[in-house]
Parts: structure tokens; C-alpha cells; sequence
């Protein structure tokens, strides 16, 4: 080692035995992130579920008799609007016999996120999905709520485990019979969709065929088909293909054959159907955001109790066919089925329907109608009234805000006027008043769910910026400052203040009965300001940081000022993907512009594919859209990418190369058998999974030394595992912004290296645009399970989702390695450029928290929700993929590692040796 090395060393070495605490900055990003992360689920997403509540009478207690026995309730899964609706409704022909001879058709909206179990939770239960069920995994319900099988008198349901297991154990009621089959989604291209339809619809048959008599004389049953074909066949083949369009018609046929067989077995006329869906589809064939092809799913109600006419139809049409007229398009709610459905049957709504029962879609008397609004008025009064007992438990409460629209007062009032209502037989003024305070007990248990709603924005807020006070003053480390001077005088002070607010306010949340959550996050900013405010130890001047003191590495205003300036750039890129672009190619000219000699062959090599880079995030989205010729074009870059060196190309070892190359020649074979409708065989996608695990491996088991070299390897083996998750573009992509950034790195001067802003900017920049040049967006629901057509022909959602987050982060791991090679400024001061990275996310967080919405339209609520967590995991990420790239460079002896002490060495562990230059 030379002696700046050996003066590294040693001052590495005192910091690791002596001042360890100072690093535990690392646990702290860690934990604080995924507080902060669970925080928008506190804020914005309370439980739904209110316990504790007292079901209303049936119609028929009131001497009111229902207009249906029995309720058909079909779910196509996946159907958007646009596929029932297009071109005149053509590929609905059957369906279209009836809707034009009776009842209703239209649109229903759902709300975020569009999946679908939050989808039948809300037609069923007319509740929005409990956010609290993600700590089950989505698998099991946090608490049992109310549905309508529960109502019913009998229930069966046919369909997808997953579907029917959400309603097995929520029954206290009548009886439910559920019969499903094991969904295993099977996306090969042969594999025809309508078989899961088929089984649903033969076990209806032979039902009705076992229990015809005993079925006959039944009242308040509900027969449950969850239909998965067209959702199935949505994102394999995607909506407005010709595969789709094939399962559509075999479907509509279905349902149209089961309607007829209801029909004969139920002469009666007594039976009411309803057609929907639970979610849409985009183009691409993903769901789970708010766009309108996701929100908007058809909805047709016909039978027993459906109307034809409704009163306020709206402004919108549609044309059921080519010769005219057209019909009027109805509009509603998800949840507004629900109460619908209740009052076909006589039922009472669900006890936690959010729902409103619509008018004129029922084809019953004044009376009745005026008695079902009334019902599902009292309904949710019965909610609002068990919030606002909660709220008035408090010791505080009688100084607190109260929801003043609705009171007790108010509620009793509506009581008395409906009796007298009812008396004077005044039923169109009776509707009218229930719709008035319905709206109005669904306000107020928006208010009462969102109480705390503006002080726990305040507190998310103080917690960020202490936490960005305490980074900042890592990455200044200037012990002689006046900030430190003040802090360490006030020391004594600001710690009893502290410690005193802390007591006061558990007195004060104690004697409130406020919620735990809600009580951590109100505490948990003065725990991050008391950390923050801490003085240095008494061996912090010892620590590395004070040997980085440089002028190089201190942090002045303005350059505080430039890095919240580059952070609130960033977020911009987050709403249009397209600004990226010009965000890579200014930065990229303003960085190495300087660099290269003038009219060199590299200077226009890298400004050819700065100009080239720039064109990819002005594509059209890679999810869900597939091209053989350009996923061609990416194999032969990454050939021409990995053998183009002389010394790379004698690098390699003779199974990387056979390797490699033989996994490419596998993944075009792949996708020109998928294209074709030719099943892929089980020897190819066991191949791609024992590659999966070589190219990693390899890497790690590799003797070379020298960075250059694994480098190369790195690139060349993540290159091609890359390749087998894409179905387009993105390889060349990948590969094209390593060469570039390859390129300019190498060419950069020593005075431009030395910037801890620039490269933290860099990184983070490089980061996004791999993500968004690749053809993504900043959603968290947006998936395409073609990409793991080499692997799997089956649906298995959490291998899907490995596959998908392995091929978001490939990329952002090659950059990381390429930057960690190739600059040895990063190498030696990796810590005061991840501080300042994190400070640059942070910024972006802050940003993110203030613009979650939970009101408008529901794809900007979705955005908003998916930005802000993106941006807290991308924290999180980033630390763990910067350790996954020193490791695979080998900058950290695989036998060298402990982790026990692993938390603490993800950064500043390594001592750059000869053997790496």
C-alpha cells in the first residue's frame, strides 16, 4: 500500500474498533424509513371496518314484500367497459338480446386499487378494502365484516379459491356454500382461458339440476359465479387481441346459456341477475392503478325487480348496435350495487356498506323504495353514530372538533319526519331526505376516520425534517461550526424540553383514548429531533469524516440550495416520464461536456448515445407490448457490448461464454415460440431458472481480482439474465446507458470527480432514468407476466413479483457497479456521497407525503399513493443494492463478511488495496 492507502487504513481501522455508534446513522436510515413508509397507511388508509354495529330489519318486517326470490350474481373478472362497449357492443351479441328487451346496462366505477379482492369485497360487503389486511398478505380478513351472503337465507358460490376463501369466514348469518377449484393461471400461449368459465358453469348446472324443488320454494338466496376467463386471458393476451376477443365469446355465450337455464328451472319470473366486473384492464393487460380502463367496469341489471327506465339517467349515451337508437349509458358507483342488491332481495344493506341505494333502479312500488333508502339511511347512521360515540369517549372530547352537520339532534329529527313522511304517504319526500342524510353520514365518517388526519401530516412532516437536519449535519461534520457550538450549549435544555413535551403528550393521548398507531406517529418526531439534536461524542473527531474534511466535501448553502433544487427536479420526472430526457441529457453534457478532447472518436460515440438515450423515455411504455425484432437487436449489443474489448473478451471463462450465449440463443427461441402460440418446453424454463442462479454465482465464486475485469463479467452475465425478463426494447436500452455511462466516467478530470452533490445527483439520476428509459412508470401496480414467459407458463403471483423487482433492479445494479469501478473518488468517500443521496430522497419523500391525495379522481389518488412509495422504498433499496455491487466487485471478501455486523458495514467497510486500481 503507498501511504495515502496506509493513512486510510489506519483511520478505517481506529474507526471500526473505536467510534462503531457513529455508523449506526445506517440502522437509523433504515428504521426511520419504514416508519416513515408506514406512515401514508396511518394518515390515509384507516381501517373501514367499524365493529360493534346492530343489523337493520328486513323489508318484510315492514310488511313489504321483495320483488325477487332469488339474486344471480355474475362477476367476469378483469371485463373493462371499453371491451363490452366496443364497436356498438359487437362482441356482446348475446348479451345485447337482452339488455335490449329489458332491464339496465351502464358503467360502475371502482376504486383504487383495482384488484380482486378489493373489487368483490366492495360489490359483496359494499366496504373498500381494509389496508390493514396487507400485514396478512392480502390472504385473510383483519376483522370479520358483514356481506351480503350474510343476509341471504342461502348462498352458493362458485369460482377461484382465492376469490370465495375472502367470504368462508365472515358468515353469521345464513348458509353459505362455496365450491371452487385451485386457481393456478396458466399463461402459456395454448392454454385456453374459458376452461375456468366452463367449470364454474357446469357446476351451476348440475346444482340446479340436484336441488331444483328445494331451491324452487327458497326466498333471499343468492347464487355467487365468479367467472376468472376473461381476466386470465387480459393479461396474457391482452384486451382488443384476437385470443381475448375468442374467450369473450365463448363467456358471453356462457353466461347468456346459464340465464336460460335459471330461466327454465325457475319459471317463477322471481329471479333478478346482475352482470359487472370487479376491476378493468389496461391495454398492457395490468391493473391494481386508477386508470379509467381499470375503474370502469359494465354492469347490466335485468329480472325480477330491475327497471327500465330511470329517472336521471345522465348525459351519456351509447350505441347497442349499428342501426340506432342509442340508450342511455348509466353511471354508478361500485358500491352502490350492494344496497341494490339488498333491496332486490328484501334484505337489509351489509352493516358496513359505504353504499348509496340508487333511485330508479328498482322496479318496485314508492313505498318499497322510500323503506330501502330509508333502511339504508339508518344503516349508515348506525356507523357514523358508533364513530362519533368513540370520538366522545375522550377526556378531551368536549374541546375537540365535532362533525356540527349531523348531531344528535339532527338524527333524531330525520327519525321523527320519516314516520310522519310515511304516515302522509309523501314516499318521493321520504327518498329525498334519505339521500340527503345518507350523504351526509357518509361525510361525517369520512371526518371521523380522517380526524387526525391534518396533525399527523404535521408530525410525518417534523419527523422528516428532523431526520434531514440529522443527515445534514453528517454530511457536513463540521464540529466548529456555530450550529454544533449552540448544540452543545443548549444540550441540557433541549433534551428536558424534549423528554417534558414527550410527557405532557403521552398524558394527553392517554387520557383521549387515542388510537396506538396514531399516538407512535404523534410521539415519533420528538425521538427523531431528540437524536437529531444530540452533540457529537467525544471521539468524533476521530472518525473518518474528519479526515474527508476537505474543501471538496463541505457541504456549503449553496450547495444545499442545489441539491433540494436537483431533488425537486426529480419529482417532476415522477409526473411526466417524458422530462427524464431532457433531466439526462443536460445533466450528461453539463457533466462531461468538458471531459473529452474535441472532435475525439469518444466524444461523438458518447454524445451519439446521450442524443440516443434521450429518445427511449419518448416511447411508448414497454409493459405489456412486445417485439421480437427489437428484443433481437438487444442480444446483439449485449454480444457486441461484452466482446468489443480485447481484454474483457480473454477475460472470460469458457462456460461464461458458452453460457451466456447459449441463454441468449434460449431467450429469442422463447420469444418466437410465445409469439407463435407455441408452448414453451419445461427444458427451456428449467434452463433460464439454473441460469438465474449461475449468473449470479459465477460472479461471486470468480478468483478475478482486477475491478475492470469483473466488471465486464458483471455486465455481461446480468446482461443476458436481464435479457430473458424483456420483451422489447429495455436491453438495448441497458445496455446502451452502461456503455455511455462507461464512457464518461473514464473520461472525467480529476477536479470534476471531486463533488459529493454531482455524484449522489448522478446516481440517483442514473437510478430513475434506468427505470423510466426501460419503459415503466412510476405506479406500483404496473406488471406484465409475459416477462417471466421463460420461466413459467403458470400464474404464481409472488414469483411474478420476485421476477418483476429482479428486472427493475438489475439495472440500477449494473450502474451501481460501473460507477463503484470506475471511480475511485466513489470508493474512498462512498459515505458522504450515500448521505447526501439520501438527503436528495428524502427531499423528494417530503414532496410526495404532501401530495398523496385520497380525494378526486382515483388515478390520481393511485399515482400519488404509488409515488410516495416508491420514493420511501427507493431509500431503502438503494443501500442494499450499492452493498450487492461491491460485492459482486469483490471489494468485500465474501469470507471477510460478518452479519452479525452486517447493518452497520454496508458502508465504509471496504480498504482499497492495489489489487483494485
Amino acid at each position: 500500500l503507498d501511504t495515502r492507502s496506509l493513512s486510510l487504513a489506519v483511520t478505517a481501522d481506529f474507526h471500526l474498533k473505536i467510534n462503531i455508534p457513529v455508523e449506526m446513522w445506517i440502522a437509523y436510515a433504515l428504521v426511520v424509513h419504514v416508519l416513515l413508509l408506514g406512515s401514508i397507511f396511518v394518515i390515509y388508509f384507516r381501517s373501514p371496518v367499524i365493529t360493534g354495529l346492530t343489523p337493520q330489519k328486513h323489508l318484510l318486517y315492514y310488511g313489504l314484500e321483495p320483488p325477487a326470490n332469488r339474486l344471480v350474481l355474475i362477476v367476469t373478472d378483469g371485463f373493462r367497459a371499453d371491451s363490452f362497449f366496443e364497436e356498438n357492443c359487437r362482441y356482446v351479441p348475446n348479451l345485447r338480446k337482452i339488455f335490449l328487451r329489458e332491464g339496465v346496462v351502464g358503467v360502475s366505477r371502482t376504486r383504487v386499487p383495482t384488484e380482486t379482492r378489493p373489487g368483490h369485497i366492495t360489490l359483496i360487503a359494499g366496504l373498500y378494502e381494509d389496508p390493514s389486511a396487507v400485514l396478512r398478505g392480502w390472504k385473510s380478513n383483519p376483522i370479520d365484516f358483514d356481506t351480503v351472503f350474510n343476509r341471504s337465507s342461502q348462498t352458493y358460490a362458485w369460482g377461484a379459491n382465492d376469490v370465495l376463501n375472502v367470504f368462508s369466514h365472515v358468515s353469521n348469518g345464513g348458509e353459505i356454500n362455496l365450491r371452487f377449484y385451485n386457481h393456478d393461471l396458466d399463461f402459456s400461449p395454448g392454454y385456453d382461458a374459458y376452461e375456468e368459465d366452463e367449470w364454474v358453469f357446469k357446476r351451476v348446472k348440475l346444482l340446479l339440476q340436484q336441488k331444483r324443488e328445494a331451491l324452487q320454494r327458497a326466498q333471499n338466496v343468492v347464487f355467487f359465479l365468479h367467472l376468472l376467463g376473461l381476466d386470465t386471458a387480459g393479461h396474457v393476451h391482452k384486451p382488443g387481441a384476437p385470443k381475448f376477443r375468442r374467450t369473450l365469446e365463448k363467456t358471453e355465450k356462457g353466461v347468456y346459456a346459464i340465464y336460460q337455464e335459471f330461466e327454465r328451472v325457475f319459471p317463477d319470473k322471481r329471479t333478478a341477475y346482475l352482470l359487472t366486473a370487479d376491476h378493468g384492464m389496461t391495454d398492457s393487460g395490468a391493473h391494481g392503478a386508477g386508470s379509467p380502463h381499470e375503474t370502469d367496469t359494465p354492469f347490466m341489471l335485468w329480472g325480477a325487480g330491475a327497471s327500465r327506465v330511470v329517472p336521471k339517467p345522465g348525459g351519456r349515451t351509447f350505441m347497442p348496435n349499428n342501426e340506432g337508437p342509442a340508450m342511455p349509458l348509466h353511471e354508478l358507483e361500485q358500491a352502490q350495487l350492494t344496497p341494490l342488491m339488498s333491496a332486490l332481495l328484501g334484505l337489509a344493506p351489509p352493516m358496513n356498506n359505504f353504499g348509496k341505494l340508487p333511485l330508479g333502479y328498482l322496479n318496485v312500488s314508492k313505498e318499497y323504495e322510500a323503506m330501502a333508502a330509508h333502511i339504508n339511511a339508518l344503516q349508515l347512521l348506525e356507523q357514523y353514530v358508533a364513530l362519533q360515540k368513540q370520538h366522545k369517549k375522550g377526556f378531551f372530547a368536549d374541546i375537540l372538533l365535532e362533525y356540527d352537520v349531523l348531531n344528535a339532534e339532527a338524527i333524531k329529527r330525520y327519525k321523527d319526519t320519516i314516520v310522519q313522511l310515511q304516515k302522509k304517504r309523501e314516499y318521493s319526500l321520504c327518498i329525498d331526505k334519505s339521500q340527503v342524510i345518507m350523504s351526509q353520514a357518509l361525510e361525517g365518517i369520512d371526518y371521523y376516520h380522517g380526524y387526525y388526519r391534518r396533525v399527523l401530516l404535521l408530525s410525518t412532516t417534523s419527523t422528516f425534517l428532523g431526520w434531514m437536519f440529522y443527515i445534514y449535519r453528517l454530511l457536513s461534520r463540521n464540529r466548529a461550526s456555530k450550529v454544533e457550538l449552540v448544540l452543545e450549549r443548549s444540550n441540557k435544555i433541549v433534551r428536558v424540553s424534549i423528554v417534558s413535551s414527550v410527557i405532557v403528550l403521552v398524558i394527553c393521548l392517554l387520557s383521549q383514548g387515542t388510537p396506538l398507531d396514531i399516538s407512535f406517529y404523534l410521539l415519533l418526531p420528538y425521538f427523531v429531533w431528540l437524536k437529531a439534536l444530540q452533540p457529537w461524542n467525544i471521539n468524533f473527531s476521530s472518525s473518518p469524516a474528519s479526515a474527508y474534511s476537505v474543501p471538496a466535501l463541505q457541504t456549503s448553502m449553496w450547495q444545499l440550495v442545489l441539491l433540494i433544487a436537483c431533488a425537486e427536479l426529480m419529482v417532476f420526472t415522477f409526473f411526466e416520464r417524458r422530462l427524464i430526457a431532457l433531466c439526462f441529457c443536460v445533466f450528461a453534457c453539463y457533466n462531461s461536456w468538458e471531459n473529452f478532447q474535441w472532435k475525439s472518436r469518444d466524444f461523438f460515440s458518447w454524445l451519439a448515445l446521450v442524443l440516443i438515450l434521450s429518445c427511449f423515455p419518448l416511447l411508448p411504455l414497454s409493459v405489456g407490448y412486445q417485439n421480437g425484432y427489437l428484443l433481437g437487436a438487444g442480444v446483439i449489443v449485449i454480444f457486441t457490448n461484452s466482446f468489443w474489448n480485447s481484454k474483457s473478451r480473454l477475460c472470460y471463462r469458457n462456460h461464461t461464454k458458452y453460457s451466456n450465449a447459449l441463454i441468449l440463443l434460449q431467450t429469442i427461441l422463447c420469444a418466437y415460440l410465445h409469439s407463435n402460440g407455441i408452448n414453451i418446453p419445461i427444458p427451456l424454463k428449467l434452463a433460464s431458472w439454473l441460469y438465474l442462479v449461475y449468473a449470479f454465482a459465477s460472479i461471486l465464486l470468480s478468483k478475478e481480482s482486477r475491478l475492470d475485469l469483473r466488471l465486464a463479467q458483471i455486465g455481461f452475465n446480468l446482461g443476458s439474465l436481464y435479457a430473458t425478463l424483456c420483451t422489447s426494447y429495455e436491453t438495448v436500452f441497458v445496455q446502451l446507458l452502461t456503455i455511455e455511462l462507461n464512457i464518461s466516467l473514464r473520461a472525467q478530470s480529476a477536479r470534476a470527480e471531486r463533488s459529493v452533490l454531482r455524484l449522489a445527483f448522478t446516481l440517483l439520476l442514473y437510478t430513475f432514468f434506468s427505470l423510466f428509459g426501460s419503459g415503466n412508470i412510476a405506479s406500483i401496480s404496473s406488471f406484465d407476466p409475459n416477462i417471466a414467459r421463460c420461466y413459467l407458463s403458470h400464474f404464481a403471483p409472488f414469483v411474478i413479483m420476485g421476477l418483476v423487482l429482479l428486472k427493475l433492479l438489475v439495472p440500477v445494479v449494473l450502474i451501481m457497479s460501473v460507477i463503484y469501478a470506475n471511480s475511485e473518488f466513489v470508493r474512498q468517500h462512498e459515505e458522504q456521497i450515500f448521505i447526501c443521496l439520501l438527503l436528495i430522497c428524502d427531499v423528494m419523500g417530503l414532496n410526495f407525503l404532501f401530495l398523496v391525495r385520497n380525494q378526486g379522481s382515483w388515478l390520481d389518488i393511485g399515482t400519488s399513493i404509488s409515488h410516495f412509495v416508491i420514493m420511501e422504498v427507493t431509500t431503502l433499496v438503494m443501500l442494499v443494492i450499492f452493498y450487492t455491487a461491491k460485492q459482486l466487485l469483490r471489494v468485500i471478501p465474501w469470507e471477510e463478511i460478518d452479519f452479525k455486523m452486517l447493518p452497520l458495514r454496508l458502508i465504509h467497510w471496504d480498504l482499497i488495496s492495489d489489487k483494485h486500481h
